[in-house]
């Protein structure tokens, strides 16, 4: 008996046990959220200016000084306006300034405007102008931490178990976030917080592998998305946060401490019977069987315990410790994963990269970054409606094509700067429909016995892209359309990768290596079975289906019926 045939006739899909354990890993999810993109708050770069000798900015700099006029010069904003220069100012000459003199750089180093915030990490060590690229490099450090983590807290999980691994996850989360809001120097600050990112990301990452894995196929989806939606309300959670807390350490200190009640996990969170029976822990798989039966209620009789416990014990692969070399090793699962990279870096870097696009925007930074939240929200709502209806593939498919050519148009509008804002916009929404519909797709390519390790490598791959991604909108000083048009291609690129993998929607997980070799992912059933379970879960497709499929709606589309050829299976 498979796994999954088990939750449908006995266990059931979605009974309180696969609720409760299902909360816990949403619970998580904005933890990481805040984590992530706590740096647009802590680093938030306010208007700024030289200090000049005799002015003071404890009030702010929102005043004009004849001082100030005649020490910095003017630039040009665009092509008929202009501002005090945040940067540069007139060389002194005995004393005193002229205006004719040559520029230097800020002397007496900056004032900042404190209207919004009162303290960030860029106004308490300087991160402007040429120093701005230390910015930069905290949050690319912080990526890199995150790309790590999903590496070895993979792996850990698929050796040790899903749930020593969260709690280890969260214990260091807790400990290295409130360490970072002690660091005496900007140095320490971005190890602690690339450490910090490793964690959360493990912590996040290994959740939903867990509420994933203990859910029916059916519940799979929905389970996937609502992990999602409350990962997206940890912005919400980091923004009234910062609206009351507006020094940079108190921030910080904020996000650690709310992560203290997840201590209890060690308790509360039970391990996952799905790894426990891949990996042949016979013992702790029927404790773990018994205890969920005993929560939803239900019992299993002892001939299915021997069933699944005896078939997991004669499997010769899942006595196997698995390491990163098996995802590469044999043909399909290598193709699967180096497509998933591939997607994952593709998706992750344009999200990202257009998420930064959009910070310029006018208005308030606190009812903006709301507004960002409650859109991708509602994004999170229409994708999740949209591969319960269509299936997760097309979907994700359609929507990185659709985003890529968003952008491919915003580059090739550049002349008009509200038509080519519009088009960037809509590739911003269509990528955020994308990332989240990948978010709930990616786990159910690899098979159970390296699903952490594969989310690991994939997950790892995605921050290369958004380590790339904030390098890759300064292209616009070479070229104005460059940055648009790179991310256009690549959510092309990344929506092509995405259509080489199988569709699961509704299919069972792979349990091993094998069954993701053996065949595709179309489920096929006997002619006169009508149950649940499949002969071939993952059955060989046709190598020539496409080139039928052309030709079958050629022939339909040259006989007038166009509109039916879409729907030609």
């Amino acid at each position: 008996m498979e796994w999954d045939d088990l939750l449908r006739k006995y266990l059931g899909e979605f009974g309180r046990f696969q609720k409760s354990t299902a909360l816990l890993a949403i619970l998580v999810g904005p933890t990481f959220a805040m984590s992530l993109v706590a740096m647009t708050f802590l680093a938030a770069t306010p208007e700024h200016r030289c200090r000049v000798l005799g002015n003071s900015s404890s009030a702010g700099h929102r005043y004009r000084t004849e001082g100030y006029n005649t020490s910095v010069p003017a630039e040009t904003i665009g092509y008929d306006d202009w501002k005090q220069s945040s940067c540069w100012m007139y060389k002194e000459s005995n004393g005193t300034t002229t205006p004719k003199n040559e520029t230097t750089a800020c002397t007496y180093g900056w004032e900042y405007d404190r209207t919004i915030y009162q303290n960030t990490i860029v106004t308490e060590y300087d991160l402007v102008c040429w120093r701005s690229w230390l910015k930069g490099l905290g949050q690319s450090t912080y990526m890199a931490g995150t790309s790590l983590g999903g590496i070895f807290f993979g792996t850990l999980s698929d050796r040790f178990g899903r749930r020593p691994t969260i709690v280890l996850c969260l214990l260091l989360h807790v400990a290295l976030s409130t360490g970072a809001s002690f660091a005496s120097d900007y140095a320490s600050f971005i190890v602690l917080r690339a450490l910090d990112g490793a964690a959360a990301h493990g912590a996040y990452y290994t959740s939903f592998v867990l509420a994933i894995e203990v859910v029916g196929p059916s519940k799979r989806n929905g389970v996937g998305m609502a992990i999602v939606l409350g990962y997206v309300h940890g912005y919400f959670m980091l923004c009234l946060l910062a609206y009351f807390l507006r020094t940079w350490r108190k921030l910080q200190l904020a996000q650690g401490l709310i992560m203290i009640p997840f201590v209890c996990y060690w308790w509360v969170l039970p391990e996952s019977p799905r790894w426990l029976i891949s990996n042949k822990r016979v013992k702790s798989a029927r404790d773990a069987l018994q205890r969920a039966a005993r929560v939803n209620g239900v019992t299993i009789p002892d001939d299915v315990y021997t069933s699944l416990l005896t078939k997991s014990a004669e499997s010769k692969e899942e006595t196997t410790k698995f390491t990163m070399i098996d995802l590469l090793r044999t043909p399909r699962m290598r193709k699967i994963t180096l497509l998933m990279c591939f997607a994952w870096m593709a998706v992750a870097g344009v999200y990202y990269g257009l998420i930064l696009g959009m910070t310029d925007l006018a208005g308030d930074p606190y009812v903006n970054f709301a507004l960002g939240a409650a859109l991708e929200l509602g994004l999170a709502a229409v994708g999740w409606a949209a591969m319960e209806r269509w299936g997760r593939k097309p979907v994700t498919v359609g929507s990185a094509l659709l985003a890529g050519i968003g952008c491919l148009a915003s580059a090739g509008t550049t002349g008009h700067p509200t038509v080519s804002r519009n088009f960037a916009l809509l590739g911003r929404v269509l990528i955020g429909v994308n990332f989240i519909c990948f978010s709930a797709y990616s786990p159910d390519m690899f098979p159970t016995v390296v699903r952490g390790m594969g989310m690991g490598a994939v997950t790892a791959f995605s921050r290369v892209g958004t380590i790339l991604a904030p390098f890759v909108t300064l292209l616009g000083d070479v070229w104005l359309p460059l940055p648009m048009l790179t991310f256009g291609v690549v959510s092309c690129a990344g929506g092509l990768a995405v259509y080489l993998v199988p569709e699961t929607l509704g299919l069972p997980l792979p349990e091993t290596i094998e069954d993701v070799e053996n065949s595709g992912r179309q489920p096929q059933r006997k002619d006169n079975d009508k149950s649940e379970s499949y002969t071939n879960p993952w059955p060989k497709r046709d190598p020539f289906r496409h080139v039928k499929r052309v030709v079958v709606c050629y022939q339909i589309a040259r006989d007038g019926d166009y509109f039916s050829s879409i729907l030609v299976p």
